[in-house]
């Protein structure tokens, strides 16, 4: 959408919205980005604003706006994670390629956290928007409109194995979730190439969490590739696609794969699985019902000291958060977040501002049917800075 393109009450609303979210801290300050979240939400002013304000917590909370400069990817996830940019399409749009069916979903999150594979993707997103700013002439179609991503999702080599794999299926359905609160109209176009009939079965699950906008934008075709080449060449000029879609883009040494675009994915090493034999000296083990949780309170009597943590799981992953009580309240500290401390040991601090009460609580009740044992050790340290 185009901003030259509003009635009048469509501006009016826009600038109401400028005005509604004034004290937010935006990434992007211009009109432009504030029609994204107005179009998502149908120019209702009130939706729009609580969507924009969640998103902007979102961020703070996972420190997005450096996270092209300051996160740094685990080695596995660049070299196995087929996600990647290879150019634009005809109306200048932002291309990736994901090849989700060539992936080994299990033998990723096995070698990094979930929260990493997730942190990874953010950071594809965020990058193709730094480039796309940074690039205006060939990314974005003009200054009024709305910069757009195409996504060609290659699900040759899907099976079975991906949709029954829980920890694989659920990362995706987040992504999924995370892309449509916090990146409204990013996405043009969705190109679904080599899908075999137990697609059917991934989308159907993928579905509910999907926007009626974002459906009506996905493109399915199966293993018919002269089908989805031209499909393809009708949204793509040859030199702006890889030469294995249909185009005539190559790596420098002529792979039509560009696999220094975007890698071929693959089984994971298992030189690189994450440890599981967890150190419990100096833990105390604390089981956690199936949909239950368990608080644990520590007195904080000097400001400024630390309380530092480390915990994993034998199970599975864990709910994790820290409060403040005050006036009988629970003031989040550390915001409430799934941890998966079944793959790897769940460390960090926290410098305590304000005397008083810390609850540290581990949350289960999302889990049904499976109860978690948790082994932790929580210090509380006087010899460091103040904050």
């Amino acid at each position: 959408m185009d901003l030259s393109q509003l009635n009048d009450d469509q501006r009016a609303t826009l600038k109401q919205l400028r005005e509604a979210v004034k004290d937010c801290k935006l990434p992007q300050s211009d009109d432009v980005y504030l029609l994204r979240w107005l179009v998502a939400r149908e120019f209702d002013l009130a939706k729009s604003e609580k969507m924009l304000r969640n998103s902007m917590e979102w961020r703070q909370k996972n420190r997005v706006d450096t996270i092209t400069e300051d996160w740094k990817a685990p080695e596995v996830l660049t070299k196995y994670c087929a996600v990647g940019h290879v150019g634009a399409d005809k109306n200048k749009s932002y291309v990736v390629v994901c090849r989700h069916g060539a992936m080994d979903w299990k033998g990723l999150l096995l070698s990094a956290k979930k929260k990493d594979l997730i942190t990874y993707m953010v950071k594809i997103v965020e990058q193709s928007i730094l480039d796309a700013r940074k690039n205006p002439a060939r990314f974005i179609p003009s200054p009024t409109t709305i910069s757009q991503a195409t996504i060609i999702l290659d699900m040759d080599g899907f099976s079975m194995r991906h949709i029954t794999h829980k920890p694989a299926l659920d990362t995706v359905l987040q992504l999924l979730q995370m892309n449509e609160a916090n990146y409204p109209e990013f996405l043009r176009r969705i190109f679904v190439i080599n899908a075999p009939k137990v697609f059917s079965i991934m989308y159907s699950l993928a579905k509910p969490f999907m926007h009626e906008k974002t459906r009506k934008k996905v493109h399915i075709y199966s293993h018919d590739a002269e089908q989805w080449k031209a499909a393809l060449l009708e949204d793509f000029d040859p030199q702006e696609l890889p030469a294995c879609y249909g185009g005539t883009l190559t790596d420098p040494d002529g792979n039509p794969y560009c696999i220094t675009m975007v890698n071929l994915g693959g089984e994971v090493p298992k030189s690189y699985y994450l440890p599981r034999n967890f150190d419990t000296t100096n833990k105390n083990c604390l089981p956690v019902c199936h949909g239950s949780r368990e608080q644990l309170e520590f007195r904080i009597n000097e400001a400024g000291v630390h309380l530092k943590w480390d915990f994993h799981s034998e199970e599975g992953d864990i709910s994790f958060a820290i409060y403040r009580k005050e006036d009988g309240q629970m003031i989040p500290v550390v915001p409430h977040e799934r941890v998966d401390c079944h793959v790897s040991p769940e460390e960090g601090e926290i410098c305590c501002g304000s005397t008083g009460a810390y609850v540290v609580e581990f949350d289960n009740s999302f889990s049904y049917f499976r109860s978690k044992k948790i082994w932790y050790s929580i210090t509380i340290e006087t010899n460091k800075p103040n904050c």
